[in-house]
C-alpha cells in the first residue's frame, strides 16, 4: 500500500477523509500509455499513481469536485487501491 493512504488510515480523526486527485488518475495514465506507446506495465501504472497531487477531502467535498470536473468532461473515478484492476477493465475505452 502507498505511504500517504497509511498515514491517512492511521490518523484517528471524526471525519473520514479520501484521497482526490487534481488530475484525474484516468487521464494521468492515459496520457502515460500515449507517451510510452504501449500498454503500461503494474508498476508504472503504481508509479503514476504515486507520483500524482492528490489532497484528503470528505466524502461529501468529493463528491462535489467530482461533480464540478463531470460538468466539464465525464470521466471514470478510478480507486487508488484498486488501480491495476480497474486500470486494465477500462483502459481499452479510454481515448
Amino acid at each position: 500500500m502507498f505511504g500517504w493512504l497509511k498515514q491517512r488510515r492511521s490518523q484517528k480523526s471524526n471525519a473520514q477523509m479520501v484521497p482526490v486527485f487534481l488530475n484525474p488518475l484516468v487521464v494521468l495514465l492515459a496520457g502515460a500509455e500515449h507517451q510510452k506507446g504501449a500498454p503500461l506495465t503494474k508498476e508504472e501504472v503504481t508509479s503514476v499513481r504515486d507520483s500524482a497531487v492528490c489532497i484528503m477531502m470528505t466524502p461529501a467535498q468529493a463528491k462535489k469536485f467530482y461533480a464540478s470536473l463531470d460538468s466539464e468532461m465525464a470521466r471514470p473515478i478510478l480507486d487508488p487501491e484498486t488501480i491495476w484492476n480497474e486500470w486494465q477493465r477500462i483502459r481499452q475505452h479510454v481515448e
